[in-house]
């Protein structure tokens, strides 16, 4: 394959940007320097579908999203203290206990990324058979803080990401967990067990270790004096495998300067995490729910990988690239974890299950390769840092220069 060459692309930025009125806040992200949970690299969210005239209509939002990202920062900051204080720890005893965990990471969700979300909701009323007349529809969650934070259950979020992914790591998890819960009375609003459709991809967590996991969430949910709630096992159609739980930190007596936020915790496998990252941002563009593939920076793998997943030289390629997928997922979760704390993002330390490993070659055009794909995003996505926070890394370098 040629060569893409991203500078041709970023000079006719002015030709080829949509008429999209991006505001000029950068990115919300969150790292606490003192923390040792680090920032997600991106928001990984499932979607379900959606259309250029959605993104109009959530595209209105984007102010208050951008709004809504900035304040949930002092929510995440208390949610990343108490992770730490139960999956890391101070004294040697609990750091040890925890040596199977590879390492935690925790995000507030963007701006961007909040309207993808909105957008995911409107969906919903297009779809429904009561709203034929499309001018009927309202903006869902409304364009108010309050709307979006009460229908966006992510906002705040963490992961847990472990190493070895055998039996006793996870019983660690789950204690750590459930004495979490428990001592901090937290209240659990859903735990989603994310499973394949491919009975021989092992699932993280076994029944009786999920069982546990559920008492403890019942527990503190009947001492707040809540209804209890129930184990929810979805089989995904692409293969992803991860833990979700929503935890109501809303109402949590050190979040009232900024109420309403609830916080998500995914666990998941490093190998899995690794290929959620690439295979999600392709499910957005399958779907048209990526806002940033809009943006010129993200030009190159767009266009390439919708050529490439609508190419009728292929027959069923859309089928065979979900198929590929599954299979991947369960490569990278039966896998023995190989990979070191040291991301080498020269020599692309992660290698991910190739087309022609999961038996797709011929069937599916190369540039579908995960490994293909994931070198060129991580290229367009130093493009899009560069262009949007530019004048953010420059301060940056002269304070350090200076200092």
């Amino acid at each position: 394959m040629n060569s893409v060459n991203f500078l041709s692309f970023k000079t006719q930025a002015d030709k080829f940007r949509p008429k999209i009125a991006y505001s000029s806040q950068p990115l919300a992200n969150f790292n606490v320097k003192a923390s040792k949970i680090a920032p997600l690299s991106r928001d990984t969210v499932s979607f379900k579908g959606g259309t250029n005239e959605e993104y109009i209509s959530a595209l209105d939002n984007l102010d208050i999203c951008h709004e809504v990202s900035r304040n949930a920062q002092e929510v995440n900051k208390i949610f990343v203290e108490i992770l730490n204080k139960y999956f890391v720890g101070d004294d040697e005893a609990t750091q040890q206990r925890n040596k199977s965990i590879f390492f935690l990471k925790a995000r507030v969700k963007s701006g961007y990324s909040i309207v993808e979300k909105v957008a995911e909701k409107i969906k919903g009323k297009f779809n429904d058979e009561e709203y034929k007349d499309r001018s009927e529809v309202k903006v869902i969650p409304p364009k108010s803080p309050v709307g979006i934070k009460e229908n966006i259950r992510d906002i705040s979020g963490a992961r847990i990401v472990v190493k070895e992914s055998n039996s006793d790591s996870m019983d660690v998890v789950i204690d750590n967990l459930c004495k979490m819960i428990t001592s901090e009375n937290l209240v659990i609003a859903e735990i989603e067990n994310n499973i394949s459709p491919d009975k021989s991809a092992k699932p993280y967590f076994n029944s009786k270790q999920l069982k546990k996991l559920l008492d403890a969430a019942n527990q503190a949910r009947r001492k707040n004096g809540l209804s209890e709630i129930e184990l929810e096992t979805k089989t995904t159609d692409y293969g992803y495998m991860a833990l979700h739980i929503i935890v109501d930190t809303r109402n949590k007596p050190q979040l009232v300067k900024n109420q309403g936020y609830w916080s998500e915790i995914q666990v998941l496998g490093r190998d899995v995490e690794v290929l959620k990252d690439i295979e999600d941002f392709c499910y957005k563009l399958k779907k048209g729910m990526s806002i940033k593939s809009k943006d010129v920076a993200y030009r190159a793998i767009r266009d390439m990988f919708l050529a490439a997943y609508n190419d009728k030289k292929y027959p069923n390629v859309k089928k065979n690239f979900r198929l590929y997928t599954i299979e991947a997922y369960k490569r990278q979760r039966n896998r023995i974890p190989t990979q070191n704390v040291t991301d080498d993002t020269t020599n692309w330390a992660y290698k991910l299950p190739t087309i022609e490993e999961c038996g797709f070659k011929g069937k599916l055009p190369h540039v579908l390769d995960f490994n293909l794909l994931a070198r060129i995003l991580r290229d367009c996505d130093d493009l899009f840092h560069v262009e949007y926070n530019g004048q953010a890394i420059l301060d940056a370098m002269n304070k350090t220069n200076n200092s």
